[in-house]
């Protein structure tokens, strides 16, 4: 899902809908403000920043909306609890992508050895964000800090806004061993990069065209 909003000079934006990141309680809250809500393409839920600079970006400029008039958003999560997030996601299911019987410490293994076969997210946050050899999205927010991003959508939109979370993990955590999760934060090096720029304010502004270190080559 992407969600585009013309909402007047210097107030308009897309969002960028990174799964596992309040993806589902931002398109409930912003639809009805959207000029145009975009789906992904065939076989895909979500819209990554390559899509949209190889397609909507162009089809945008097109219709009087070019690249420099709209700021491109996404959501971003500390690596580990994305990762989490997608395994208690998958153990409510009823699937064969159920982890209902995987510890987190299997799941995060099977993610790290990139098994096709196993129910893990494929793909990774800094490629959502990334296209054309940088970050793609003009601004970034942290999912953890909604009094950052609740407040700056609702001064877009021009109104208070309800972002009400459905989905919401528990505070309880996954386990862990600890070469498990040294070498999860050594995959996540690019990350990484992306949250130490989050954790002082909670967004990144000017993210646009910073190269991740780490991430060419990998999935």
């Amino acid at each position: 899902m992407m969600t585009f909003l013309a909402l007047g000079p210097g107030r308009d934006f897309v969002l960028l809908a990174l799964p596992k990141t309040a993806s589902t309680a931002l398109e409930r809250t912003l639809s009805p403000y959207a000029t145009e809500s975009v789906s992904a393409p065939p076989g895909r839920k979500h819209l990554p920043a390559r899509g949209f600079v190889h397609t909507k970006a162009h089809e945008l400029a097109e219709q009087g909306h070019p690249r420099e008039s709209y700021e491109l958003v996404a959501m971003f999560r500390e690596p580990v609890a994305w990762l989490e997030s997608w395994w208690r996601y998958r153990a409510r299911e009823d699937s064969r992508q159920s982890t209902a019987d995987m510890t987190f410490e299997e799941f995060a293994l099977h993610y790290l050895a990139g098994h096709d076969d196993a129910p893990v997210p494929k793909g990774r946050p800094a490629r959502f964000i990334h296209a054309q050899g940088a970050v793609a999205v003009d601004r970034v927010f942290a999912v953890e800090r909604p009094d950052v991003w609740s407040a700056w959508f609702s001064e877009r939109i021009g109104r208070p806004l309800d972002f009400e979370r459905r989905n919401a993990s528990t505070a309880e955590h996954g386990e862990l061993g600890f070469a498990t999760r040294e070498a999860l934060a050594a995959h996540f090096a690019p990350e990484y990069d992306v949250w130490r720029r989050l954790e002082a304010t909670g967004e990144w502004s000017g993210a646009r065209g910073t190269r991740l270190p780490d991430l060419d080559g990998k999935p």
